[in-house]
């Protein structure tokens, strides 16, 4: 096996995060009837997706964003028909964000669409190869934790 010194890996994995992400925007495909939406609309959706209740603030905070920006982006999709918004009924300043049946059936047919894509790349892979990215996907999750923004 290769090694290579532990102060490479950093460089490694920042160029090797923004390959994977690039190879995997330009195989997603836009769910059925749907044209391809801009990054900034994904990247909303795919966190209102994974936590529904969020606040645009929260978004901003989590996207490095402009809480405006956001807001902006925020319009485009319940206008599209992707999102709702709902008063927090303990505080009614407070709108949550929540995914809609439209926005749930889009987001499963993207993630059906890449899974098979990487599952079609991981069988072109050799065994052991599979075996040493399975092995690592745990301490992935850990790292993405530990450099993620605090809540």
């Amino acid at each position: 096996m290769n090694e290579r010194p532990i102060k490479a890996l950093p460089i490694d994995l920042v160029r090797l995060t923004w390959t994977l992400h690039r190879a995997l925007r330009q195989r997603q495909t836009p769910p059925s009837g749907e044209a391809a939406r801009p990054l900034a609309q994904v990247e909303v959706l795919r966190l209102i997706d994974s936590r529904p209740g969020i606040s645009v603030r929260e978004i901003a905070q989590a996207l490095g964003m402009q809480p405006n920006n956001v807001s902006t982006l925020v319009t485009h999709l319940h206008r599209d028909g992707f999102l709702e918004r709902r008063q927090n009924p303990l505080d009614r300043r407070y709108v949550e964000l929540h995914p809609t049946g439209k926005m749930i059936a889009a987001s499963g047919e993207v993630n059906d669409s890449l899974q098979k894509e990487i599952g079609s790349a991981l069988a072109g892979l050799s065994p052991e190869a599979v075996a040493r990215i399975t092995a690592a996907v745990p301490d992935l999750w850990d790292l993405a934790a530990a450099l993620a923004p605090p809540r």
